[in-house]
């Protein structure tokens, strides 16, 4: 009862002026940062998904493979082995390595490139990646295909901007060509082996590395390629992409451990995914100095609020307010203030970003970036951080001013009244 009566009391003297003016920017401050800020992380959570989404798409949530990548032959019943987990709802074989690609389009010498070269089961394929999905002219054949000469040769997809830069299209033909061992060998050139391919279909994902880098044939063109008649591993799709180590790690024991051996999506991509966690945090704490230069105006204006209202503090210590009501009284402005500026800055980015999700308010060039729509995605726990750490700055902002009005003596106060 002391609490409110002292309250109405300071509350009942109090002139809309100056002092008032600087709470009210303290709380548009408040209110800029807090939106401002759940805008941003939504920003930087939805390109971390947008990247997340399209490396998944090419390559699977795991592997499973043998240490030293050494191949093997028997990967059918390694297959239906690892399908015996009721967490894995896919799995394939898959051959990889280096090799070049080269293209004569007949009026010039030829071009090559090197490339990643992807041997793949096109007929499991679906049920580990969205390759499929991702072919924007052709289609996902790798067995015998005519090309436009009118041969026959098996079928190659090829990334979109390796496939514009040399300028190939779908149903030219392509020399693949691999080192081998050549590095052992008396004469390197003899260990070169090369095959000629027809361009079945053109993949693109955004990511410009695949793009430029990725190519896929058959298991049997590769294993004829590489000179193998096994496959370097299985690839795994599970229930629950955020749970793929885990269940990395039990097919893994299931299987017996070593030789076994294997790599989830987000040890592939650590450091990528590490870089964007240190975004998020590193854009937390540059846009939430907007918060705290709030709460210096808040502190500012309760100082202010404090030499203007020395009489009234003192007569009613004198009348026997203790210096907790006191306190409480000032604290109460700034906390009301972090309150009204939080929760109106919350809601304002919540709907700025919901807006923006459903109605794709504003584009990016889709030359430039991988997406053409400004991408947002909003995470509960990052709403209610940014909310509760701009009502604690509030908080702690008015502990200053609090002290030093509940120490202010009756009789100095009312000497010079």
């Amino acid at each position: 009862m002391e609490f409110f009566v002292a309250l109405r009391y300071l509350r009942g003297k109090r002139k809309i002026g100056f002092i008032s003016l600087i709470a009210y920017f303290s709380a548009f401050g408040v209110f800029l940062g807090t939106t401002v800020l759940v805008i941003a992380l939504s920003i930087a959570n939805g390109f971390e998904k947008e990247v997340r989404d399209r490396i998944i798409s090419i390559f699977a949530h795991a592997r499973v493979y043998q240490y030293y990548r050494e191949p093997f032959s028997d990967y059918d019943s390694l297959r239906n082995e690892i399908m015996q987990h009721p967490q894995v709802i896919g799995a394939a074989p898959y051959l990889s390595g280096k090799g070049a690609l080269e293209y004569s389009s007949g009026t010039d010498q030829g071009n090559t490139e090197g490339v990643l070269i992807n041997g793949i089961d096109d007929s499991l394929e679906a049920t580990v990646t969205d390759l499929g999905n991702c072919i924007i002219m052709g289609e996902l054949e790798l067995e015998s295909a005519e090309s436009t000469k009118g041969r026959s040769f098996p079928g190659i997809i090829l990334g979109v901007s390796m496939a514009d830069k040399l300028g190939i299209r779908p149903g030219a033909e392509v020399v693949l060509g691999f080192l081998g061992n050549a590095g052992e060998a008396m004469d390197p050139m003899s260990a070169v082996r090369m095959n000629r391919f027809t361009v079945t279909g053109i993949f693109e994902t955004g990511m410009y590395e695949y793009d430029y880098n990725l190519a896929y044939i058959s298991i049997e063109s590769a294993q004829n390629l590489f000179d193998t008649r096994g496959v370097e591993g299985i690839q795994l799709k599970t229930t629950d992409l955020f749970k793929a180590d885990r269940i990395l790690q039990e097919v893994k024991a299931h299987l017996g451990g070593y030789p076994f051996t294997g790599i989830d999506w987000k040890r592939q991509n650590k450091s990528l995914f590490k870089w964007m966690k240190l975004e998020r945090l590193v854009i937390f704490i540059v846009i939430s100095l907007i918060i705290i230069i709030a709460a210096f105006n808040i502190i500012s204006s309760l100082i202010m609020m404090i030499l203007e209202k020395r009489r009234e503090i003192g007569i009613l210590i004198s009348m026997g307010a203790t210096t907790g009501s006191i306190m409480k009284i000032f604290m109460l402005n700034g906390v009301v203030i972090g309150f009204l500026g939080s929760t109106l800055g919350a809601l304002a980015g919540v709907l700025l970003c919901y807006l923006q999700y459903h109605f794709k308010l504003i584009s990016l060039p889709g030359d430039i970036y991988f997406i053409n729509k400004l991408p947002v995605l909003i995470r509960a726990l990052d709403v209610i951080a940014i909310y509760l750490a701009a009502n604690l700055i509030c908080f702690v902002a008015t502990l200053y001013p609090a002290l030093q009005a509940s120490r202010i003596l009756p009789a100095e106060s009312l000497r010079y009244e």
